[in-house]
């Protein structure tokens, strides 16, 4: 009769085989290579089927340990057995998973092999394949259509953008505009005020110049005919 040890060892080594199994099926079927996932499959439960044996007793074996054995050695045992346990469960919960999706796509080949069966003749045949080909054609040319039309749409909205922008645009154009010819004209006006005033200073300076000479002339005039009329 085996040891609890031989057992264990047992149990490690079918876990470690099953996960790299499980591995390779989980690439294979990404793969979708469904023979090779099949053969795995089986081979994976046959030795799922064994580690549970194996499990099994080992929990009898363990059982037989609790009573012989003292506490420190039962409880390392006792952990042990609990992983071998929970790892034997967390497999078959993966095992069964597998198998449920694979029998989804033993049906899906089912309903198509009877789809094909259903096409008695060649002239049907074609008659579904063309059907099939106008139908894609139809959706291709929809989803054509579809992406000009987004294209149409973003090219009116990217167009409108830049109307936008060239219209704020004109706007700042026409306010530094009004703003220079608001700037000119104030200068303008400001040049006449200036213009004015230095011809009125003019007339004044050459203004004050005539009378300062004719009141010279005026005195010169008035004392010499003074002094004529004494000298006489």
């Amino acid at each position: 009769m085996a040891t609890l040890q031989d057992l264990y060892g047992v149990a490690r080594r079918l876990i470690m085989e099953i996960r790299r199994g499980l591995e390779e099926l989980e690439g294979a079927e990404a793969r979708g290579i469904i023979q090779t996932s099949t053969s795995l499959s089986r081979d994976m439960h046959a030795k799922l089927r064994e580690l549970q044996k194996i499990s099994h007793q080992i929990e009898s074996q363990w059982r037989i340990l609790v009573v012989q054995e003292n506490s420190s050695k039962r409880d390392l045992w006792k952990r042990k057995v609990e992983q071998v346990v929970e790892e034997c469960d967390q497999i078959r919960v993966s095992l069964e998973r597998f198998k449920s999706r694979e029998s989804r796509r033993q049906a899906e080949e089912r309903d198509r092999v009877e789809l094909m069966q259903r096409v008695t003749s060649d002239d049907e045949f074609r008659l579904l394949v063309n059907q099939y080909d106008a139908e894609a054609g139809a959706k291709m040319s929809l989803q054509r259509s579809g992406g000009m039309v987004d294209d149409l749409l973003a090219h009116g909205a990217s167009v409108l953008g830049a109307l936008g922008e060239q219209k704020e645009r004109l706007k700042g154009a026409q306010h530094k505009m009004l703003d220079l010819l608001n700037s000119i004209g104030v200068s303008a006006s400001l040049l006449r005020v200036i213009d004015r005033r230095q011809r009125m200073d003019a007339m004044l300076v050459y203004g004050g110049m005539v009378f300062t000479v004719l009141l010279l002339l005026f005195v010169w005039m008035f004392f010499g005919g003074k002094k004529k009329v004494k000298s006489f």
